[in-house]
């Protein structure tokens, strides 16, 4: 019997950590970084990603396929593709930007739309000083309580695959619940 693979998809807004986030959870990635000419995206970053970023790893004995979506709305068509078939999304959230939070709230929203997918919200960028707690997240981003919103550093490997496993916790229940 084959082995399944599990699809994930990271997906926030600009900036919030998602090419980061990826990098410290598979290592070696194949992302899709273009240099930024806006000056006023050039102020935050230098690049951003323009179709995906994509990474393997196991974790808990489970293959995974992680995908990074771009965060600008010019180039979500790509939010569309990257979910076909996905098990489950991590939302990612720069919880130091309170500006963001309403992009973050649109994104959260629109990859609601693809179905009632597995899926946690990573309030990302705890260790810069008066980020929002996951709380204020919640609260902002009206997740519901049945959902985890969970802090994240991007930065810290061990940050990243504890929220990866608290996704792979929900898309067991899913599985289990299906399957009785």
């Amino acid at each position: 019997m084959a082995r399944k693979v599990y699809k994930i998809v990271v997906a926030g807004a600009f900036n919030s950590g998602k090419t980061t986030f990826v990098k410290s959870l598979c290592g070696k990635i194949l992302n899709t970084d273009k240099r930024l000419f806006r000056d006023d995206e050039r102020k935050i970053k230098e690049t951003t990603t323009v179709a995906m970023d994509f990474g393997k790893v196991y974790i808990n004995g489970k293959m995974l396929y992680v995908f990074g979506t771009p965060g600008q709305f010019r180039f979500c068509f790509m939010w569309d593709i990257l979910s076909k078939g996905m098990d489950g999304f991590i939302l990612l959230v720069d919880s130091s930007d309170l500006d963001s939070i309403k992009i973050a709230k649109f994104i959260y929203r629109h990859f609601k739309m693809y179905g009632n997918h597995p899926h946690v919200v990573g309030a990302n960028k705890q260790d810069i000083k008066d980020s929002l707690t996951p709380a204020k997240i919640r609260d902002l981003l009206e997740v519901p309580q049945e959902i985890p919103v969970i802090p994240v550093i991007s930065l810290r490997k061990d940050s990243v695959v504890e929220a990866v496993k608290v996704l792979l916790k929900e898309i067991e229940k899913k599985e289990s619940s299906e399957n009785s």
